[in-house]
């Protein structure tokens, strides 16, 4: 299933602290041009890769049947190979070799994963309940991810330790129809998310570090939307910012206050799931997405390198 971000809300947690509310400076740099990765037929969404490309991990949809998906994953220099068995697949995120995806069978959603050389299927401790968990990332022993309930009223972004059971949950919203959260990346000491509120036409970025507990609102200017966010093992957030409707996107860096716009894209494509972001070594990072037509809807598997 495919949660987009269109058509929701979102609202503002009780309790949460939020630092970093100032106006950032702006850095303007060459803008990157994106580069195809995955053009295949079909529908390709929401990707996530290893170090270098060695393996990319992302949802295809199924012939004649647009809002079906499955995982591939594509190794380097190999085909591709399909990683969910049964049910409904969609890629989450990768670390080292190991895969977390969702699984979605039978109205039920569950985290999954995949040791990429071994091929070895597991189940992740203490994520999965009877509830709908979604769009998962992982970074050593920690996965974050949503969860949704009650009809997709409520909603949650969660982040969980593995090897300690601690659980935090990082920003919620409960019985307000019109709000939603979705969970960004895990990566090193920093998480992402972002908040939706369709009653206002308001979205926002947040940065989280873990080590710390503590939260920034990345700034927003008035009558702009941001979302999708990405980040680093240093901290530094990928994401995208638009006006109201699909299309009119730029892809943007945020690092240390300093705001840096990286990618236009062209006229009428919008971006239909979450960024991704890889630490390449020696200052360069990949950072993947799908890149959607708003006319047709057809997306497909984009790259910049940022460096």
């Amino acid at each position: 299933m495919v949660f987009h971000r269109r058509g929701w809300r979102m609202g503002v947690a009780a309790g949460l602290v939020v630092i970093g509310l100032v106006c950032a400076a702006t850095a303007w740099a060459t803008l990157l041009t994106p580069e195809p990765v995955v053009t295949a037929k079909g529908r390709q969404i929401h990707a996530s890769a290893a170090l270098a490309g060695a393996y990319l991990a992302y949802g295809q949809s199924r012939p004649g049947n647009s809002d079906a998906f499955d995982v591939y994953v594509k190794p380097a220099g190999r085909r591709r190979f399909k990683v969910n068995a049964r049910g409904q697949g969609f890629a989450g995120g990768i670390d080292g070799t190991n895969l977390i995806w969702q699984r979605v069978r039978n109205g039920q959603s569950d985290l999954r994963l995949f040791d990429l050389a071994s091929h070895t299927r597991s189940v992740p401790n203490g994520v999965n309940t009877r509830r709908f968990e979604f769009w998962p990332t992982i970074s050593g022993d920690w996965i974050l991810y949503g969860q949704t309930w009650h009809r997709f009223v409520n909603w949650r972004v969660i982040l969980h330790n593995t090897n300690t059971s601690e659980t935090r949950i990082l920003d919620e919203r409960v019985n307000r129809f019109h709000v939603r959260v979705g969970p960004g990346q895990v990566n090193g000491d920093y998480a992402t998310w972002e908040t939706i509120n369709g009653r206002t036409s308001v979205l926002n970025v947040f940065l989280y570090q873990i080590s710390t507990a503590t939260t920034t609102k990345l700034p927003r200017p008035t009558g702009k939307v941001q979302y999708y966010p990405s980040v680093t093992a240093d901290g530094t957030v990928f994401y995208l910012r638009s006006g109201l409707g699909c299309g009119h996107v730029v892809l943007r860096k945020y690092a240390a206050g300093v705001d840096t716009p990286l990618a236009v894209l062209p006229r009428g494509y919008d971006v239909l799931s979450n960024t991704f972001a890889v630490d390449e070594g020696g200052g360069v990072t990949s950072v993947y997405f799908d890149r959607v037509q708003c006319s047709t809807g057809k997306s497909h598997i984009y790259i910049i390198t940022v460096s």
